[in-house]
């Protein structure tokens, strides 16, 4: 019994401790052999953005999770949807994902989500075909409930039919 007591905990220890040391992620970019402190590697990062789209989700992904960079969600959606608008796949994905979802004060916008979600389902992401079906559908609910707004004939109609139909004259309320 003891034997048996021992063996957990000690299955129980190296499941909590972990058999090897984890992974921190330090924002260093290294390109071949060399590997700097990260600050001209983001900045180099940056200059590349601006010309290949790859480059450009790498850097809206490090902005949205603060990686190497402060972190701003601003910078990181503006960074992948540059990168999505030159047919980058992960971008495409990615950003249907974000506006499906919402991000922090931005609400979820299943259409701008829908739009995303088809650019990447149609380069074959099969992950994008399952969430396009959700923002399909997410889209339908909101637009039931639109209203046109010229159905409602002239603009006046809505005092017209409406049963109290009060005026001010002389100093007090009176129905017409």
């Amino acid at each position: 019994m003891r034997k048996i007591l021992f063996i957990l905990l000690a299955a129980l220890l190296l499941l909590t401790i972990g058999c090897a040391p984890e992974m921190e992620t330090t924002g260093v970019i290294t390109h071949g052999e060399a590997e700097s402190d990260g600050t001209d590697s983001i900045t180099a990062l940056r200059q590349l953005a601006a010309t290949d789209p790859v480059a450009a989700c790498d850097l809206g992904l490090r902005y949205l999770r603060g990686d190497g960079v402060p972190q701003n969600s601003w910078k990181g959606v503006e960074s992948l949807r540059a990168a999505a608008e030159h047919g980058d796949l992960q971008a495409q994905s990615a950003l249907g994902k974000i506006y499906l979802s919402g991000l922090e004060e931005m609400g979820s916008d299943p259409m701008e989500a829908t739009k995303w979600l088809r650019l990447a389902a149609g380069q074959g992401d099969r992950q994008s075909e399952a969430l396009l079906k959700k923002a399909e559908e997410a889209r339908k609910k909101r637009l039931n409930g639109y209203v046109d707004p010229s159905s409602y004939g002239y603009s006046s109609r809505w005092y017209w039919e409406t049963p109290y139909r009060y005026g001010w004259n002389n100093g007090l309320w009176t129905a017409p």
